[in-house]
């Protein structure tokens, strides 16, 4: 038998199917239109209309619009080397090369350390939840879909927003900080650059981020690959150059500022510098570094306290990127195989460099350095801020302070060039699940090669926020403030994804009270991955969320209050700065808490029941390569009876992540419908 089809013109050959026959069957021929059916899917998906004809006024934007608003979903491509490398390029950046001296300056070598530990561990409970999830429901837009589907759709609404405008922050203060550290080329005391030459540098960054998305997952896949390897060798060096210098292998020229003067110069006589334990954890809020101690800050057990648990809040800037993986569930080839041990594996980028790298610089940097970055100060003008440049710059090696600074300039870059591409897909999931016509026909649309080109160009134009830093001579208030709204904006992400999960759970549970389904035997042990010790980590990630959120704009209170008992606070931040950095830290959640609320008010949603929570949530439909078909999986389907139901708003998988095999153009799928049609013949 064979089937027929295909324009009726001499620039098109017909295309015929050959169908295995049956036995007795005569041969049947199908004769299909079609153009007219190519026209129909065109139609559906928004190309060729007369409505689009007329919106784009039948001129040539009539033949660019199908290769920008061609498909609406994602290409199924990326490799697990592929993912983990995305993530790693937008997890080290230069949050850990910068942040680490203002984490110094705070509270100390040892109170530095202990904030990257603290924060890590709160990055390991979040990343620990998401991974059991995305092995279960590894949609596109994964982090949109948790607490949708297992608490609220409000609360999916406002994670999705949250999480797109927090990324497109974050690209502009990594693209503002990246044109910081090209001031501190050339020699220590040189000038800074004049703002014309910062403008260029601004907007070439923002460019090559551009660039670089725009190419197309698989060839940005293979770039990120590179990057990675890039930054764990950058890393690792410079723990070895610590060491190195630490040794006196490098050098140590007189007149230096890293270790207290009445000490002999020498690192090979003093290991370790003056302060590091216990005094490394100092009072909170030094903002004159001067022999004589003044300072404003809380004395005693209590004051190291608060500068350690600031030092965590600061550090959450730089241990965020892990869930960066759960954003690549809709291009992931093998999303159940590749993603849950992907997402594993982050947590240990915060956890174990970011401990080492920290613990290793503390050996050769004194906190009352005054070349360190003092958050709370007016007197950060023309400082390298980075530790590692100002220990470098101490050693004999006269080249290698550019070169690192060089290195730390492309990190920059880089990590932003991933922000950009987070915020994209976020745009992309959130113009399908949340958007109107307009945006799902533009930001919820994919070129001929599967890339959200509208969503990327939209997001890239956020990069140019970068320039407010221009009205500032340092650059630090923008970066600050930028940041601060980052790190509040995901705290709250994070601890919806928490909330999400322990729904999650309690929903499993309840399947194995009813004898249903069990997250404690099999198929779901071996076909998903299972968390070990939750909800405890789950637990530990809320808790630690909501409490870097409540208090990560403190110290700008608490200078606000006490200042008026300061006989002179010229050192200190002006009035208007300070509260910069109390929006800062407050905006986001302020903006999450005004999307949760005016979503329900106006859509009048309710949260979910976990008695409403059944097994199809649980047990998706559609099958992904790399997936094991299990018995037990369809043994517990036909328990529950039920597909899962496609709510107003919710995530439809027939278009939205769907397995990379049904990826099919409109050739195959005249072709299915022809053996479709012929089997309903029969």
């Amino acid at each position: 038998m064979a089937i027929s089809f295909g324009h009726h013109g001499p620039e098109t050959d017909p295309i015929e199917i050959s169908v295995p026959g049956i036995a007795g069957a005569h041969d049947q021929k199908f004769e299909f239109d079609s153009s007219s059916d190519i026209q129909s899917d065109h139609a559906a998906h928004g190309i060729g209309s007369s409505t689009q004809k007329s919106w784009t006024n039948r001129g040539v934007l009539d033949h660019i619009y199908p290769w920008i608003f061609h498909y609406d979903y994602l290409d199924r491509v990326l490799e697990r080397h592929h993912i983990t490398s995305i993530a790693i390029s937008g997890t080290i950046g230069i949050g850990l090369f910068v942040t680490s001296g203002e984490l110094i300056a705070i509270a100390g070598s040892g109170g530095c350390v202990l904030g990257f530990v603290l924060a890590s561990f709160i990055v390991v409970g979040v990343m620990r939840s998401l991974a059991e999830l995305v092995s279960v429901r590894p949609l596109s837009g994964a982090l949109i879909d948790y607490p949708h589907t297992f608490v609220d759709p409000a609360l999916g609404f406002a994670v999705a927003v949250t999480y797109f405008i927090a990324q497109c922050l974050s690209m502009a203060a990594l693209t503002s900080a990246a044109a910081r550290i090209a001031d501190n080329f050339g020699p220590t005391g040189s000038p800074p650059l004049d703002k014309g030459k910062k403008v260029g540098i601004v907007v070439g960054l923002v460019a090559l981020t551009l660039l670089s998305n725009i190419c197309g997952v698989k060839t940005y896949g293979r770039l990120e690959r590179i990057v990675k390897w890039f930054k764990i060798l950058l890393m690792v060096s410079l723990c070895v150059l610590m060491i190195v210098v630490n040794l006196g292998g490098t050098g140590f020229p007189k007149n230096t500022s890293i270790i207290d003067q009445t000490v002999p110069s020498s690192h090979s006589e003093n290991a370790f510098p003056p302060y590091f334990n216990p005094a490394g954890f100092g009072g909170v809020l030094p903002t004159d570094v001067s022999p004589d101690g003044k300072s404003l800050g809380i004395p005693g057990s209590t004051g190291r306290f608060m500068a350690v648990w600031t030092s965590v809040t600061l550090a959450m800037f730089a241990c965020i990127g892990g869930d960066i993986v759960v954003v690549t569930a809709g291009e992931a080839r093998k999303p159940r195989k590749d993603l849950p041990p992907a997402t594993r594996y982050m947590y240990w980028v915060p956890l174990g460099l970011y401990f080492l790298a920290s613990l290793i610089v503390g050996f050769n940097i004194n906190f009352k350095d005054p070349n360190l970055f003092r958050a709370y100060s007016l007197s950060n003008t023309n400082t390298s801020h980075s530790p590692f440049i100002i220990i470098i710059k101490t050693t004999t090696i006269k080249v290698l302070p550019d070169f690192m600074n060089a290195c730390f300039l492309f990190s920059g870059y880089s990590t932003a060039n991933t922000e950009l591409f987070v915020a994209s897909r976020t745009l992309f999931a959130l113009a399908q699940q949340y958007g109107n016509d307009f945006m799902r026909s533009t930001l919820g649309k994919t070129n001929n090669g599967h890339t959200p080109i509208a969503a990327i160009l939209f997001c890239s134009s956020f990069g140019l926020l970068a320039l407010l830093g221009l009205a500032d001579p340092s650059f630090n208030q923008p970066i600050l403030s930028l940041s601060a709204f980052f790190t509040g904006a995901i705290g709250c992400v994070y601890a919806s994804e928490c909330i999400a999960f322990l729904r999650f759970k309690a929903g499993l549970d309840l399947l194995h009270r009813r004898n249903v389904y069990s997250r404690d035997r099999d198929p779901y042990m071996s076909k998903h991955y299972r968390a070990h010790w939750q909800p405890t980590w789950a637990y530990v990630g809320l808790i630690g969320c909501i409490l870097i959120v409540l208090f990560s704009g403190w110290p700008a209170i608490y200078i606000l209050h006490s200042r008026h008992n300061l006989v002179a606070d010229k050192d200190l931040k002006t009035n208007v700065q300070l509260a910069g950095d109390l929006i800062g830290a407050y905006a986001g959640p302020l903006l999450f808490c005004a999307l949760y609320l005016g979503w329900k008010f106006w859509h009048r949603t309710h949260i979910r029941p976990i008695s409403s929570l059944g097994v199809q949530l649980y047990i998706l439909q559609e099958r992904f390569p790399g997936d094991e078909e299990t018995d037990g999986v369809h043994n517990a389907q036909d328990r529950e009876g039920q597909t899962e139901p496609r709510r107003n708003g919710a995530f439809d998988s027939s278009t939205y992540g769907r397995p990379h095999g049904s990826q099919e153009s409109s050739v195959q799928r005249l072709k299915r419908r022809a053996v479709l049609a012929w089997s309903l013949s029969k």
